[in-house]
């Protein structure tokens, strides 16, 4: 769904709940009102009048309550008129990154193969990475927190910008700007405020800083901060992937979330092969054209299918 068609659909909710406005029994009941508070002289002698002009009385009010309802939506926050929509999902296929704009100015920038669904309250706003990687830019709201639920964390921010990559079960939260809180979900799926360790101690919630990042393995129960990686971070926010000294293991994995040609290396001694490079995303042929010119790499292609395996006789490229 685009900016425009979610603009749209706001459109469409707001006039059907003007259009909902003139049976409101309040309205109504200031029609019966009106309609017999008037002289009794009058209510006699104007009955033929007082038909006539009952529609037009009726219309009146109803433009009038729908002119106040358009001022209280005026004054309605978008987060507030989120709320009353519901959730909304967003999500992104193989290949695609998406920038979405919230009900309440925050962002976020989908990466390739991810899928979101925000859900506003009163008194938060809820973020659900179900599968991939995103950039979160938050609009600073002190009576609402923004929270981003992924795997078995909350990420809790105000005012902030984080990604967020959820892969294989582990999750990743990496701080570009102020800081985040981070927590373990209980397994009723609500926020906890501790967190198991492999000996059955509790984690206390971590706060993530500018530049760090913190990374969680549940089936491992292991917890680990680090220097967050932000030039893979702003590489694939550009349509880049960007490999210095990498395991070519490390970097098939990581070219294969771009594209639907799926990439193998037949043997661990070839994954362990360091390569270095820039490459557009889904840029399949540029980048076996390099393995095969730098590494001396055998590529074996089939239908949505490659199979990398040593060249016989060829001297291991860097």
């Amino acid at each position: 769904m685009s900016i425009q068609d979610q603009k749209a659909g706001d459109q469409q909710r707001a006039w059907a709940l003007l259009g909902e406005v003139g049976d409101h029994p309040k309205i109504q009941e200031w029609l019966r009102q009106a309609d017999s508070n008037g002289p009794a002289a009058d209510r006699g002698a104007a009955a033929g009048r007082r038909a006539n002009a009952r529609s037009s009385l009726t219309g009146r009010f109803f433009w009038a309550a729908t002119a106040t309802v358009v001022l209280l939506i005026g004054v309605i926050s978008a987060a507030a008129f989120s709320y009353l929509m519901g959730a909304q999902h967003y999500e992104t296929k193989i290949g695609e990154q998406r920038d979405v704009v919230l009900a309440d100015g925050s962002s976020i920038t989908l990466n390739t193969n991810t899928a979101v669904t925000v859900r506003y309250t009163r008194s938060a706003r809820h973020v659900e990475l179900t599968r991939g990687e995103a950039v979160f830019t938050v609009k600073h709201d002190a009576a609402r927190a923004f929270e981003v639920t992924a795997g078995e964390t909350v990420t809790q921010a105000i005012g902030t910008q984080f990604n967020v990559d959820l892969r294989n079960g582990k999750v990743t939260v990496s701080v570009l700007e102020g800081a985040v809180r981070v927590s373990e979900l209980t397994d009723a799926g609500n926020r906890s405020d501790n967190r198991k360790d492999a000996g059955g101690d509790a984690y206390a919630p971590v706060t993530v800083a500018k530049d760090a990042a913190l990374e969680f393995r549940p089936t491992k129960h292991e917890l680990r901060t680090q220097t967050a990686d932000l030039k893979r971070i702003d590489a694939w926010r550009a349509r880049r992937l960007e490999f210095s000294d990498t395991t070519l293991r490390d970097a098939v994995e990581e070219f294969n979330r771009y594209s639907t040609t799926h990439i193998t290396v037949s043997t661990s001694e070839l994954e362990s092969v360091r390569v270095s490079g820039v490459f557009h995303t889904g840029d399949v042929s540029g980048f076996l054209y390099s393995l095969r010119e730098a590494l001396g790499v055998q590529v074996h292609e089939s239908a949505g299918e490659v199979v990398l395996t040593r060249r016989a006789h060829s001297s291991q490229g860097g």
